[in-house]
């Protein structure tokens, strides 16, 4: 209901000429709304929807056409499509086609689980669905995986190092950053956090910035866990 009446509202400031004394930006946007955007959002559900297909197996077509008019299954195709066409990466279309195709799939999970990983793996950047992986990957039995895996993402998963009165200001805004990732997948339940048990009459060590006890390292949770295997990982 909500996107709905976004797009209603954006449609009539555009029709009443609202943005015709913005002399730059004005008609750009009205390029942009009207047909980069459109355009794009197809070829996104277009891709994703082939990404789908090429997961379901022939043997379960017949279950997949049975499930998939069942209401609940409607709601998660209608919120799935909705994912697709605003994803820009690969991976992350093949987040939700995995996803969506599991829900159709097994019976593992319910309607509404299924509803709830999807909606966390809206507030995921894919980033953050990265550094989630990586914690999976410290614990990979397939060595030549693993090398593959911190080959291709390593740098992006680099932590930035702060050192006292030695940090540059865009050194130090990455490494803000990236601390929120982490800590949003902690919030969500995701990732839970390592503390290192102090020797015997030691205090515990604090993060000056939080003031709680500092973490020594992070892990996949069961939650995490569950997410990355039906997204496909």
């Amino acid at each position: 209901m909500t996107q709905a009446l976004e797009k209603t509202e954006i449609i009539t400031i555009f029709s009443k000429g609202l943005v015709g004394a913005i002399p730059f930006i004005g008609p750009l946007a009205s390029e942009i709304i009207g047909a980069t955007i459109p355009n794009q959002r197809l070829e996104r559900i277009e891709l994703f929807l082939k990404k789908l297909e090429s997961k379901i197996d022939k043997t379960e077509y017949e279950k997949v056409k049975v499930k998939a008019k069942e209401p609940e299954s409607i709601d998660l195709f209608e919120d799935s499509l909705i994912q697709a066409s605003r994803a820009l990466s690969e991976e992350r279309k093949e987040y939700i086609a995995s996803l969506l195709k599991n829900s159709l799939t097994d019976e593992e999970l319910e309607h509404i689980e299924y509803k709830r990983l999807l909606n966390i793996l809206s507030e995921l950047n894919d980033l953050e669905i990265l550094i989630l992986k990586s914690k999976e990957y410290m614990y990979c039995d397939d060595d030549n995986k693993a090398k593959e895996f911190w080959k291709k993402h390593g740098e992006a998963l680099k932590e930035p190092i702060i050192y006292d009165g030695m940090t540059s200001s865009e050194e130090l805004n990455k490494a803000t950053l990236f601390k929120t990732h982490k800590s949003h997948l902690v919030n969500l339940g995701l990732l839970k956090a390592q503390f290192k048990i102090p020797n015997s009459g030691e205090p515990p060590e604090f993060d000056k910035e939080t003031g709680m006890i500092k973490a020594s390292g992070y892990y996949s949770s069961d939650l995490g866990s569950l997410l990355l295997e039906k997204i496909g990982i």
